[in-house]
Order: structure tokens, then C-alpha cells, then sequence
């Protein structure tokens, strides 16, 4: 019997939530690594005794541990079934998860802990796990949690990811083949005129939007960063 052959609904269903965001990822000029600490039972610097690691029972049954670039991510599944206590007791083991995977992580890059959760395949369009789905998202404790509910054909799995990913740390909207004017930047500095924005702060913006090759992630950081010391008007 094949590797393939023999292998479960689940990991099936991971492995194609692996290939898809690999693809993305690569698009973007991101590495991808496997991290299977993340998706351990021991938490770091722990030695294999009953304080340091957690049961089975309180993390999800199927999980892989990726670092795509500077965010660490675990893939998991929602249940089959569209079904609260069962959404809620995910939830509760991914949470837990997360705090393996945490102790794996600097403070900083801890910030950046994802998890996206698979929905069985069919489960896109529907409103029942649509709820279910938000649900899940919502639970923001420990890391950001993000819901991929599958298309019922396969064959539509590309088109839906990439509509997922557009809500996601992969997502690139600044990425365009579409032509802008400076406009928009003249009107940063008009808003100026009227007190909305100090003068100063405009000129600064301006100035970090018209850098050349500027990283669009620091790019954003350095525009907040204008913005809390601008004067005080």
C-alpha cells in the first residue's frame, strides 16, 4: 500500500492547506520551514515530565507547526460536524496549542503566533458553519485565529484560498499593476491646512510614502510611528 493510499482524511486535508499556503507564501518571496515544536506537547526548555508537557486530550488530534517569514503558524481542522460544543472544545485544545507553540518564541515574534483552521470540505457557503466559523475567529486569546471553510469541489480549493488569504498576514493589497497619481498624497497634505493633520506629520508621511523600494511592512510601522509623535494641535 502506498504512502498515499494510506493516508487519512486529515492529513489529506492538511497537506493541501500546507501546498496552498506554500504557494502563497512563495509568491511573496517568504521561506516556509517546518516547525513540529510548535505543534508539540513539551513546552520549551521543559524536560518530559507530567508538568511540562500537556495530554493529548487538550491539544487538537491533527496540527502542524510552520514558520512562514516572521510569523509562526499552526494548521489545524475544524470538526466535521457544524456543531458549537464541538467548535468550542477546538478551540479550547488550539488555544492551548498556542501556548506550546508560544514558549518556541521570542516575545516579539510571539505577537505574530496564527492559527488557521481548515473547515471540512463542503463547509464554504454555508450560513450554519459560517456562525461557526466566526465563532472561532473571534477567540482572539493567545493568537490570531483564522477559518478556511473548504469549497465542496476540490477543483475550486485555489480560487478559495486566494479569497481567504485577502484577510490574512499573507495578504498584499499594495501589491497592484493598477497606476496611481500622487493625488492621495496631496490630499494629505491639504488635510493638513485644515487641522486634521499637523503639518509636520503630513510632510513625513509624504515623504516615507515617496521612498523607493521602502518595505511596505515597515513602511506602515514608520507612518504609525509619525502619527503618535505628531504635534500637538
Amino acid at each position: 500500500m502506498t504512502e498515499t493510499a494510506s493516508m487519512s482524511p486529515a492529513q489529506e486535508a492538511l497537506d493541501a492547506g500546507e501546498r496552498l499556503l506554500t504557494r502563497r507564501a512563495a509568491e511573496l518571496g517568504l521561506t516556509v520551514e517546518s516547525k513540529p515544536n510548535y505543534a508539540g506537547r513539551i513546552f520549551a526548555g521543559g524536560s518530559d515530565t507530567p508538568s511540562a508537557r500537556l495530554e493529548p486530550r487538550d491539544l487538537p488530534n491533527h496540527v502542524r507547526g510552520l514558520q512562514i517569514g516572521r510569523y509562526a503558524v499552526l494548521l489545524t481542522l475544524l470538526p466535521e460536524a457544524p456543531d458549537e460544543e464541538g467548535i468550542s472544545d477546538v478551540v479550547r485544545r488550539v488555544r492551548n496549542q498556542c501556548v506550546v507553540a508560544r514558549s518556541h518564541l521570542s516575545a516579539p515574534a510571539a505577537l505574530d503566533l496564527h492559527t488557521i483552521l481548515l473547515g471540512p470540505r463542503g463547509s464554504e457557503g454555508v450560513d450554519r458553519w459560517r456562525a461557526l466559523a466566526l465563532i472561532a475567529e473571534r477567540d482572539e486569546r493567545v493568537a490570531r485565529k483564522l477559518v478556511w471553510l473548504r469549497p465542496l469541489d476540490p477543483s475550486a480549493d485555489e480560487q478559495s484560498f486566494a479569497d481567504f488569504v485577502k484577510r490574512s498576514f499573507l495578504a498584499r493589497p499594495w501589491i497592484t499593476d493598477a497606476i496611481f497619481s500622487m493625488a492621495p498624497l496631496d490630499n494629505v497634505s491639504r488635510a493638513a491646512v485644515y487641522g486634521d493633520v499637523p503639518r509636520d506629520t503630513a510632510g513625513e508621511w509624504i515623504r516615507l510614502a515617496s521612498e523607493s523600494d521602502v518595505d511596505p511592512d515597515l513602511l506602515v510601522e514608520e507612518l504609525v510611528v509619525s502619527w503618535r509623535r505628531r504635534s500637538a494641535r
